[in-house]
Parts: C-alpha cells; sequence; structure tokens
C-alpha cells in the first residue's frame, strides 16, 4: 500500500530537522518554502506540518512562522485516557519500565546523593509518617521522593518517567474509587536506610518491595470489568 502523502510529509519534514541539525526553538522554513525545498504539494506539507504540531514535534507561532519544538510527553499523555478506556497495557507498561529505571538506577543515585540529600529524603518520610491517612502516603509526597532520589543523575528523562506514572495512575483511577497505592512511610524509611548502608543489593531489595503493592493494585485494576468503580481492598 502506498504511504499517504501527508505521511511521506510528515517523514520529509522530520529529515529535513535532523539533516540540518535543527534543535528545539529553531526555526523551519514556511510551508510554501518547505513545499519547494521538499518537492512536494502545500496541502500535503500542510497536513504534514499539523500531524508534527499534534505529537508536539513542530510548534506554529502565528505570525512568526514554523518552528522545532522542545521535546514533552504532554501529545502522548493527552491520548492516554482515550486508550484506557480500552487496553489498560500503557499502566501496566509504564510501570514495569519505571520499576526497571528505579531498580537499575539507585546504585548510581546512592553514589551521588550527598549527606543533605538523604537528610531531605527523611524530611519527606517524616512528612508520610505525619500526613498519611489510614497508612496511605499523599501522592504528591510519594512523587517528590522519588523525584528526590533521582534528581541527582542529572537526567530529566528519569524525573519525566516518574511523573508520567503518576499521570497515567491518577488517569485510570479516576473513577476507581475503592482503589489507593497503599504505600507506608516505612517502605520509603528502608529505601533511604539502605542508601545509607550502602549495600547495593539491599537498596535493590527495597526498591522492590516498595513496588510489590502497587503491581498489585494495577493487577487488580486490570482485572475490573468495563465501567467497574469499586475494587475489594
Amino acid at each position: 500500500m502506498r504511504e499517504p502523502l501527508s505521511q511521506q510529509a510528515q517523514r520529509a519534514i522530520r529529515q529535513y530537522i535532523v539533516d540540518h541539525r535543527l534543535g528545539p526553538g529553531d526555526a523551519l522554513p514556511s510551508e510554501g518554502e518547505l513545499s519547494a525545498l521538499l518537492d512536494m504539494g502545500k496541502t500535503s506539507v500542510r497536513e504534514g506540518v499539523r500531524a508534527l504540531q499534534s505529537l508536539g514535534l513542530v510548534e506554529v507561532r502565528h505570525g512568526t512562522g514554523l518552528f522545532v519544538s522542545e521535546f514533552s510527553f504532554d501529545p502522548i499523555l493527552d491520548q492516554l485516557p482515550y486508550r484506557l478506556l480500552t487496553d489498560d497495557a500503557p499502566l501496566r507498561d509504564v510501570l514495569q519500565v519505571r520499576r526497571a529505571l528505579e531498580e537499575g538506577l539507585i546504585e548510581q543515585a546512592a553514589a551521588r546523593l550527598s549527606a543533605q540529600d538523604l537528610d531531605e529524603l527523611d524530611v519527606l518520610v517524616q512528612r508520610m509518617r505525619s500526613e498519611a491517612v489510614d497508612g496511605v502516603v499523599p501522592a504528591t509526597i510519594d512523587r517528590a521522593f522519588h523525584q528526590g532520589v533521582f534528581r541527582c543523575l542529572g537526567n530529566p528523562l528519569v524525573l519525566q518517567m516518574i511523573d508520567i506514572f503518576w499521570t497515567i495512575f491518577d488517569r485510570a483511577t479516576a473513577d476507581v474509587r475503592s482503589l489507593h497505592v497503599h504505600h507506608t512511610a516505612e517502605d520509603h524509611a528502608a529505601i533511604v536506610d539502605a542508601i545509607r548502608s550502602g549495600d547495593t543489593a539491599a537498596m535493590r531489595a527495597a526498591v522492590v518491595d516498595h513496588f510489590a503493592d502497587i503491581q498489585h493494585n494495577v493487577g487488580s485494576l486490570s482485572a475490573l470489568p468495563r465501567g467497574a468503580t469499586t475494587i475489594d481492598s
């Protein structure tokens, strides 16, 4: 089957960006100029630009022109609520990736965390203990804790993956009243203790234990019939 002209235009514009080593914020030729440069019809180029804009790869600044966008997961996240209505795979898949990242990177993070960083993690654990409701740690503090562990790596993708998981989880469970992540403050305290000990096996074990509950909850969510709003705790 022949590739649609709009998809050919998308591919050609992407290749133009690569060939000219354009980065975020760099200007692209106008649609008319791209049409001439790529030897493609203006309609196809316009459709290609719109598709790339919806993917967050190209930014259209009215009155100014076309620009290469900053990378963002937002366009992908915007599509997830619709997919989650028919397929719970994104939630399981992102959880699997996030667990692999945290388990695999915990040793590197531990080597870079300063005494002050660990003290700040202790503060978050204390907040978990004081602000937990029925033993359930507030998601905002949980998120801050994991960002605090891995921010020292200087890798924004890792932090984005942590945020993406919570965004997906929040959206997937918005209508599931009884579904909670029953992480306790002690789960997080165990991670800090393992980091302080310098025992890499203990660090990984603490991360695995931490994810055990959330994996159970995701499995419970996956088992729910479509449209169900509660699960057994």
